[in-house]
């Protein structure tokens, strides 16, 4: 019985947080009201409560769910990265495109402000520790693999990671027509320069004071002549 009960209350929280998601796309989140989701999901408002809180605590629900999926996939795909850069363009193209899916870009436009900076910010943070804790958990595996650097900090290197691609992630959903093509091409280039260093290869070697007693001697040279 008590299996039976837990499926029973598993469905019916996926009820509500289905209807939420209908009622976030119709209204939009800010002016969507418990009331609403408890009709669209066939419950009572107490019930809503009961199960969720409040219509914040459905929306993380909602965020978290796509990235589930999308950690799953690539836990599944890890042992066959050829490289670190093609590792992260994988992890951020797999959560972009799901995220995409999960919510309609009029939904993603209204939120995406308050998530990263706004009345929303709280239920980011929870949204993005749990998807920084799994990606971690792969990063992880990609060093132990000797994909990347041993004495690199995993924790430093994912909030660079993280950081990035929420910027970009919040540009990508602000627009009025996502282009999904662009933002990977753009990510690509980040992560290369992540990857690569900044550091030219066959660089001159000149410090910043040598460069400047270089740019001084060639103004005294131009003076000369």
């Amino acid at each position: 019985m008590t299996g039976l009960r837990e499926r029973q209350k598993a469905q019916r929280r996926q009820v509500i947080a289905d209807a939420a998601l209908a009622v976030f796309s119709e209204v939009g989140f800010s002016a969507a009201t418990l009331d609403q989701i408890a009709i669209r999901a066939g419950v009572s408002a107490p019930t809503v409560v009961n199960y969720f809180g409040g219509k914040q605590e459905i929306l993380l629900e909602l965020l978290k769910a796509p990235d589930a999926v999308a950690i799953q996939r690539l836990r599944l795909r890890a042992e066959k990265a050829s490289s670190l850069l093609n590792a992260l363009c994988e992890i951020d193209t797999e959560v972009a495109v799901l995220q995409l899916e999960a919510f309609p870009p009029k939904l993603w436009a209204e939120i995406a402000p308050a998530l990263l900076a706004g009345e929303l910010q709280y239920i980011f943070n929870i949204w993005n520790e749990v998807l920084l804790s799994e990606v971690k958990l792969i990063l992880q595996y990609y060093q132990r693999s000797g994909l990347f650097k041993p004495e690199v900090s995993i924790d430093v290197a994912l909030r660079i990671i993280s950081d990035l691609s929420n910027m970009a992630f919040a540009r990508l959903v602000t627009q009025p027509e996502p282009d999904l093509v662009g933002h990977a091409v753009q990510m690509r280039a980040t992560f290369e320069a992540i990857c690569a260093g900044l550091e030219a290869v066959g660089h001159s070697g000149l410090t910043l004071s040598s460069k400047k007693k270089s740019t001084a001697a060639g103004s005294n040279l131009e003076a000369k002549n």
